[in-house]
């Protein structure tokens, strides 16, 4: 089916949206490249254009998961999160690690387990909020946010071979109808 989509829609001319940098997929790693991005611009004084583009309808609707985050990296990205409203809210009060049998289960004391499973100063969180949090502050900070639009396709330069951009479709689910509108469009880093 998508093969004959982009058969029959090769022959239409598609928009062209110029961008500085382009971002694909809008989870935390892809939310956070784009705010360090404006970030780390913003400080020198440089303005550059930020698109990320998201296959979900909405951010975070593919980030079913809860998790024991450790808040490390958003302490780097933003320093005042705790200020900021982040929707970390429960800290991790204890842990337990434990070996099942097949007829019991044996509690390891924490002496013996690797640092990385000592969740002191974690926080249980839904990664879902958070990734929509994050979208907030980099719309915040400039960033061009396009949820519901899939990146199918990257596109070469020509002459060099560097990537210039991605083809992106747009998915669009009205309500509970599952009608799939195509849309092509060239972002161009």
């Amino acid at each position: 089916m998508k093969s004959f989509l982009r058969r029959h829609f090769c022959a239409i001319a598609r928009e062209k949206m110029h961008y500085d940098v382009v971002i694909v997929g809008g989870g935390p790693a892809g939310l956070s490249a784009a705010i360090r991005t404006k970030q780390l611009c913003l400080e020198q004084g440089n303005d550059i254009s930020v698109c990320l583009v998201e296959k979900g309808a909405e951010i975070g609707n593919h980030i079913l998961s809860g998790n024991v985050f450790e808040p490390r990296a958003l302490s780097e990205l933003f320093p005042n999160w705790k200020e900021l409203d982040a929707p970390l809210e429960t800290k991790a009060s204890e842990d337990t690690f434990l070996v099942l049998t097949e007829k019991k289960s044996i509690s390891l004391p924490h002496i013996l387990l690797p640092s990385q499973l000592n969740n002191d100063g974690n926080y249980i969180i839904s990664l879902s909020k958070l990734t929509r949090w994050l979208a907030g502050k980099a719309e915040e900070l400039g960033v061009e946010i396009y949820p519901g639009f899939a990146a199918d396709e990257v596109l070469y330069d020509e002459d060099t071979g560097a990537v210039k951009g991605v083809c992106c479709t747009q998915h669009y689910h009205p309500n509970s109808q599952h009608i799939i509108q195509q849309l092509f469009e060239h972002l161009y880093m």
